[in-house]
């Protein structure tokens, strides 16, 4: 499973609030479109965000990429935040929810 992981540090947590309905609303629009394998968004009370976004492989990968690929310059469009990314091979992904509803 292919990984692309994005974290967004914001001035501060309002910020951060404001920002996080946008992020999760478009991702969640990537989910059926992108046949996304998983997607988790965090945010810190110091104003980050983490996403978390899984993919199957990497025909869905470059999906998102072309479909999604300038969401965080779109965002730099209206607010203040440093950002990182990187993709990566899942090596560990446990959900102790997905256990439970697998038995």
């Amino acid at each position: 499973m292919l990984s692309r992981t994005y974290h967004l540090k914001f001035p501060d947590l309002d910020s951060a609030q404001v920002a996080a309905p946008y992020l999760t609303d478009t991702l969640g629009e990537a989910i059926p479109e992108c046949d996304l394998a998983g997607l988790t968004v965090l945010i810190g009370k110091e104003g980050d965000i983490s996403v978390n976004i899984f993919f199957p492989g990497p025909d869905e990968l470059k999906t998102f990429e072309k479909t999604y690929g300038d969401l965080v310059e779109s965002l730099k469009k209206t607010f203040l935040f440093k950002s990182s990314a990187f993709d990566g091979v899942c090596i560990l992904n446990f959900d102790a929810s997905a256990e439970e509803s697998a038995a």
